[in-house]
């Protein structure tokens, strides 16, 4: 889990912003660009991408620890 808080603090700031308003704190799309000042469509591509850049970086922790 700390592995996993430490990825999300390395996401560029637009997309753990998006991440951390929608997982973390239940914003829907329409509240989360009122708040930034995006369009909804904004919102939803920061959180694809910052969910498939956690993917991603989870998906090698996994296979570095397979390796160890």
């Amino acid at each position: 889990a700390d592995e996993v808080h430490q990825m999300i603090q390395k996401l560029p700031d637009g997309y753990r912003t998006v991440f951390n308003l929608y997982v973390m704190e239940e914003y829907g799309h329409k509240e989360i660009a009122a708040m930034l000042g995006c369009s909804e469509n904004t919102s939803k591509t920061q959180l694809l991408k910052a969910r498939n850049m956690l993917k991603k970086r989870i998906v090698e922790l996994q296979n570095t620890k397979e390796h160890v």
